[in-house]
């Protein structure tokens, strides 16, 4: 099998269901941030073919790590739409803008310095790489996923029905699926075996491809829209 074999398949996955959703879910109340979830999903897969495939790896090693970089802010953004919380008048309700400035520090860091990040190894599963600041960057990253996992429990739990307010709760159950499908496997097997932390940026994008599975059920599911 050759390297990167798992992240072009699971690109072809994503990219169907990214077309699926254009072609038949126009409609959709959240619809730019779903596909732009799904886009940066995809994308981070053909990068990590391109790297192991040996094409520029030295370029794509540091675009993958752009693009999954702007993955959580976006989560973020779409578990604040669903849960009410992008609508609050106040500063708090545009938290969610710190994300991305944050985010776009991230990227012109890792584009600018080229030896930012670097490939370790590759196989026809997952890529393993070295980045400088990880402790830096995954209070960021894992900080954004828990803040957006934290919204949607509490538009499940605790948020109260208002069509101008608060969501179908269907949505918030589904994204929060999407989420927990993918860290909670992650985390399992960095528990059994910590040599896995290597590899959580490649192994945890293959599991996201769960998460892309529950963003293109949540695309048909259009009765409440809230803003």
């Amino acid at each position: 099998m050759i390297d990167g074999l798992l992240s072009l398949i699971f690109f072809a996955i994503e990219f169907a269901i990214l077309i699926m959703v254009v072609l038949l879910n126009r409609d959709h109340p959240y619809f730019w941030t779903t596909i732009s979830l799904l886009a940066l999903l995809q994308l981070y897969q053909l990068s990590e073919f391109l790297i192991c495939s040996g094409i520029a790896p030295a370029i794509f090693i540091r675009i993958g790590y752009v693009i999954i970089t702007f993955l959580p802010p976006t989560g973020y953004f779409l578990s604040s739409q669903i849960s009410g919380w992008k609508n609050k008048s106040n500063i708090l309700g545009k938290d969610y803008i710190l994300g991305f400035i944050l985010g776009l520090g991230f990227a012109i860091y890792y584009l600018v310095d080229t030896a930012s990040v670097t490939l370790l190894d590759c196989n026809p599963f997952y890529a393993t790489y070295d980045s400088k600041y990880s402790l830096a960057y995954g209070i960021f990253y894992y900080g954004y996923i828990m803040f957006g996992i934290a919204l949607l429990f509490y538009s499940i739990g605790f948020g109260i029905y208002k069509e101008q307010n608060y969501p179908n709760k269907k949505y918030a159950i589904l994204i929060l699926i999407g989420y927990l499908s993918f860290l909670v496997p992650m985390h399992l097997m960095t528990l059994i075996d910590v040599s896995w932390l290597k590899v959580v940026p490649s192994v945890m994008c293959k599991y996201a491809i769960l998460l892309a599975i529950s963003l293109g059920i949540f695309s048909f599911i259009k009765k409440t829209k809230t803003e």
